[in-house]
């Protein structure tokens, strides 16, 4: 009698068709503003919610000149510019991050710190041997990371002090920590991938990004990534790229991307083009 029971239950469970699990819908994107035609050679943004406003880098030159002619530009969440020159006198200005009211950048061969409330630059941190940083994000615990593209290096910067974190990672430019790992872009290689700190492997998230850029965290486990000519892609550990924005065609490229999860908004330098481009995301698009 015992073993009947248990063959019933077998097959009852064996029967009961499986449930499954829908994926995550994949978002549009709505245009919403672009800025007027001041921010030069802009290559980075951020969002600063303390100050409601969103930080530029502009390069406005060549992106391996010590000219003195970059800076950083405030904008509104509508897409206004509020001071197109609000610091000066930096070089090829690129990666931003902010901790603790200070402005972090990065500036060809050293990390600036600028102090938000003040609006001036408070401490240029060099690193000898950079050969061209790229972008800069922090971590929960205030480390500044920043990606020398040219020198195969990512960088950290504690307590004023610098160092290397990892070494012979080809062409990283894109960062964002998490769990003390980062997720970054590889130039070269075309692919974003999480790389451990402890042991420096990598592992596989994304690849055949063309000339891949920026990277945010949408919130729910997957990530934004850039494409350098134009594109922004939904990416996420163990599924196909989704392409979001491709704006190519329109010569307006995606730098370093910033998304501001609680305006759903999608933020993209557009380089040459000298504009923010703002996009909703539209999330009952379906599956």
């Amino acid at each position: 009698m015992r073993f009947v029971l248990c063959l019933a239950v077998s097959l009852a469970l064996f029967l009961v068709p499986a449930v499954s699990v829908s994926a995550q819908p994949v978002p549009t994107l709505t245009p919403v503003w672009e800025t007027d035609t001041l921010l030069t050679t802009v290559e980075s943004a951020i969002y600063d919610p303390e100050t409601n406003l969103i930080y530029t880098t502009n390069i406005d030159g060549h992106f391996m000149d010590k000219d003195g002619q970059g800076s950083i530009s405030t904008v509104t969440t509508d897409g206004q510019i509020q001071d197109a020159r609000w610091i000066t006198g930096l070089n090829a200005p690129t990666g931003t991050g902010i901790w603790e009211g200070h402005l972090f950048v990065t500036d060809l061969d050293a990390i600036v710190e600028i102090d938000i409330a003040a609006g001036a630059v408070v401490q240029r941190h060099a690193i000898e041997g950079a050969v061209a940083l790229n972008d800069l994000a922090i971590d929960d615990e205030g480390t500044v990371f920043a990606s020398d593209t040219g020198g195969n290096t990512i960088y950290a910067l504690r307590d004023g002090t610098i160092e290397a974190v990892a070494s012979g990672i080809e062409t990283p430019n894109g960062l964002h920590p998490e769990a003390g790992r980062l997720l970054i872009t590889r130039w070269t290689p075309r692919s974003v991938d999480w790389l451990n700190l402890s042991d420096q492997t990598l592992e596989p998230v994304a690849e055949g990004i063309p000339g891949p850029d920026g990277l945010e965290p949408v919130g729910d486990g997957r990530y934004l990534a850039s494409g350098f000519n134009g594109l922004v892609y939904l990416i996420e550990a163990g599924r196909e790229k989704t392409l979001l924005l491709d704006t190519t065609e329109e010569g307006q490229r995606a730098a370093d991307i910033e998304y501001i999860q609680t305006l759903n908004l999608l933020v993209v330098p557009t380089m040459q083009r000298n504009t923010l481009a703002a996009y909703r995301l539209n999330w009952d698009a379906g599956d």
